[in-house]
């Protein structure tokens, strides 16, 4: 484990930090509601913890000889380094740009644009998938406030109904010019972005996949991708 990293659950690197060369220590989380294991989401865990090493993780020299072991080729250089860092810190700034602003942009043009009759039953359905997604964010209380108040969980039906119609239309308006201009996506290339999801998180890629697929998310992150192919080609990205 690395001290920083934040790639375990909240508060249990703060609880390491202090402890001795063998000491034992019982350090108490809990699981975040959204995480992927059903089982464990909003759960308290206490861990038994026995520290059998300490180590200091020292900054590398950043020279040509780093580049060469970064990119396996005895001809790169310090320079190379730098344009590669420089290409990648682009590209997170330009899809950073996109998801945020551009991509939303896009969709309600769309939206905008065209007049589609959509079928109530998958409207209701939407409505459902963002009650849940709410309702997963609740706290025991405000869940109970929900459960013993039928008039409560219509006003909040009511409430994202609008924004569930709008991601419905986006939806069909979207499969249908994907369709027509035969931009597709297949399931090996959802799998594949949803292990690297799990590998760039820290998190094991087969338990996301479960998480994905327990929670019928497959459809969800599919219909993504086929947007960003979509506005790939509007945009002129992609061919």
């Amino acid at each position: 484990l690395e001290i920083g990293s934040n790639q375990f659950i909240d508060g249990f690197e703060e609880q390491i930090i202090g402890m001795k060369y063998e000491e034992e220590k019982e350090i108490t989380v809990t699981f975040p509601k959204d995480y992927q294991s059903e089982n464990l989401a909003g759960k308290e865990a206490v861990f038994k913890v026995t520290l059998h090493m300490i180590e200091e993780k020292k900054a590398g020299v950043a020279d040509d000889e780093l580049a060469q072991k970064l990119f396996k080729d005895d001809k790169a250089t310090l320079d190379t380094l730098k344009e590669k860092l420089a290409d990648q810190i682009d590209s997170e700034v330009m899809g950073k740009l996109y998801q945020e602003e551009l991509k939303p942009q896009l969709v309600e043009a769309l939206v905008n644009k065209f007049d589609v009759a959509l079928p109530n039953n998958i409207v209701e359905q939407e409505i459902d998938a963002k009650i849940n997604a709410k309702a997963q964010k609740m706290d025991e209380e405000e869940l109970n406030s929900y459960k013993d108040n039928p008039e409560k969980v219509e006003t909040l039906r009511d409430e994202v109904r609008e924004e569930a119609v709008q991601s419905v239309k986006a939806t069909f308006i979207v499969d249908a010019l994907a369709d027509k201009i035969k931009i597709n996506v297949t399931d090996k290339e959802v799998s594949e972005a949803i292990y690297y999801e799990g590998q760039m998180s820290g998190q094991d890629p087969q338990e996301v996949m479960k998480y994905y697929q327990e929670n019928n998310l497959l459809p969800a992150v599919k219909m993504g991708m086929i947007e960003d192919k979509l506005f790939g080609r509007m945009l002129g990205l992609e061919k």
